[in-house]
């Protein structure tokens, strides 16, 4: 971009934390996506031209109106922690970093509802609810590095969120600073008709629709009583079928994580260290002793029903006290190695009951199969249960694969557009949670189908210079 250009902004922005450090511009052009991580291990990175890091709003909405006026690319950030790229600057511009807006602004303890800024991290405003007797019950894996604005700009979702729900269930309303330079505010309460509901607009759009600028949560208290129960199947297809079991039947476990084989092995036994093997599922109930009680039992019962044997339940309690140590471990790796570079990824994909098993499978024959030559190594975890369907995880490492960096990223894009292609074929969505951003941005046209027309004309109406996180979403 023209260094004249950056200039105006910056000269526009007076009064604005405006960045142009190499350092600062380098560590904020970067998330846990592996494409831009391994540019930036060899030397390619995509950079910014600038970060500036606002405190209010109504700054936000400054960079905003001057970027628009400009043409100046605008990526917003809060903790970089996403694994898709939404936080990335590939086209240059100004990162509009929200970590100073970190503040809990307002707690109405009776109805359950908390506002914050997006800058707000997770492990923070869980220790902050947790004083108080509450909690949100939105725990992903990047709790500690993930804020409130990544959650709820990639529709985010939390360990619990069979019971809770995911992100789009716990916002009241939010706040924007649309592309264009206005602050809206969307009605106060998730419930209503007086209209549209714009908060799911806003929620998934990745910053391209605009900033989330401050959000209106939806807490819950602590529970009672938690209690953790192991269960083992001769297969994941009894699995499925128990737990479309037990959510028809109305009882919801807050937690839910059926293991593949694989995955048994990779995230219990090799992870933890527990002598344990095959399809495993982890489950957590948590409410009052009286509830607990009830969903327990009748869980149970319904699993034994379909083949699902006790285990050992300090498998489970052991993974949930020590959950988020798998992040920056094998399942996430952080190192590189400019001659071999190691490849990985999960695929979070969606799906009726009637679809997800094909998918799964269609995944998982396509991946072990195809890439067998690179030494893929898959394993698979159904969690996210809902009464229509459920995810899986498919995650995979590369532990071989070309030793030449761009080879290397081309088998990485060759491997996401062909799981996609397999994925959209059996009747599944191609995410549940992590978003779109730019790894799979250009599927997004086809998942959407006829209706890809309407949010192109919605991202035009709003952002008439195109300059609010271009490129993700596929927009």
């Amino acid at each position: 971009m023209a260094t004249t250009t950056v200039e105006q902004l910056k000269e526009q922005l007076d009064g604005i934390a405006f960045d142009q450090s190499p350092d600062v511009v380098g560590a904020l052009s970067v998330d846990r996506y592996w494409k831009a991580e391994m540019l930036r291990a060899v030397g390619r990175p995509w950079l910014a031209d600038a970060v500036t890091s606002p405190r209010t709003a109504e700054e936000v909405a400054r960079v905003l109106a001057a970027a628009s006026e400009l043409g100046i690319p605008v990526v917003p950030r809060a903790g970089g922690s996403g694994s898709q790229g939404g936080a990335v600057p590939d086209r240059g511009g100004v990162v509009v970093d929200l970590s100073l807006m970190d503040e809990i602004l307002d707690f109405d303890e009776p109805s359950g509802l908390v506002r914050v800024q997006p800058g707000v991290r997770g492990q923070c405003l869980e220790e902050w609810l947790n004083e108080r007797g509450f909690m949100f019950p939105h725990y992903p894996a990047s709790v500690h590095l993930a804020c409130v604005g990544g959650y709820l700009a990639a529709r985010g979702s939390g360990v619990m969120s069979t019971k809770y729900g995911k992100i789009e269930d716990l916002v009241a309303s939010v706040e924007v600073a649309l592309p264009t330079g206005e602050l809206i505010r969307t009605v106060g309460l998730p419930r209503h008709a007086v209209g549209p509901d714009l908060v799911g607009l806003f929620i998934g759009s990745e910053g391209t629709l605009g900033i989330i600028t401050e959000a209106t949560l939806l807490v819950t208290k602590l529970p009672e009583r938690r209690a953790f129960r192991t269960v083992s199947f001769p297969d994941v297809a009894s699995g499925v079928e128990g737990m479309r079991r037990v959510l028809q039947s109305g009882y919801t476990p807050a937690v839910a994580r059926l293991n593949d084989a694989d995955g048994t092995r990779r995230n219990l036994a090799d992870m933890f260290g527990f002598d344990i093997a095959g399809v495993q599922l982890l489950l957590v109930f948590d409410g009052t002793e009286a509830l607990v009680d009830v969903e327990e039992r009748e869980t149970r019962a319904i699993l034994a029903s379909v083949g699902g044997r006790d285990a050992d339940p300090a498998v489970t309690e052991t993974w949930w006290e020590r959950r988020y140590e798998i992040y920056g471990t094998h399942a996430y790796p952080s190192s590189y190695d400019e001659a071999v570079p190691r490849i990985w990824g999960t695929a979070d994909i969606v799906a009726s009951y009637s679809t997800i098993l094909p998918a799964y499978e269609a995944m998982r024959t396509l991946m072990c199969e195809e890439y067998a030559a690179y030494d893929l190594r898959f394993s698979g975890h159904f969690s996210h249960w809902y009464p229509w369907g459920v995810m899986v995880y498919g995650r995979f490492v590369v532990e071989k694969p070309p030793p030449a960096v761009d080879d290397a990223i081309a088998l990485y894009d060759d491997i996401w557009r062909r799981s996609s292609e397999v994925v959209m074929r059996a009747g599944a969505l191609i995410n549940d949670h992590h978003g779109i951003g730019l790894k799979l941005a250009p599927d997004a046209a086809a998942q959407w189908g006829s209706a890809w027309l309407a949010l192109e004309r919605i991202k035009a109406a709003f952002d008439p210079s195109g300059i609010a996180n271009p490129g993700k979403l596929g927009l």
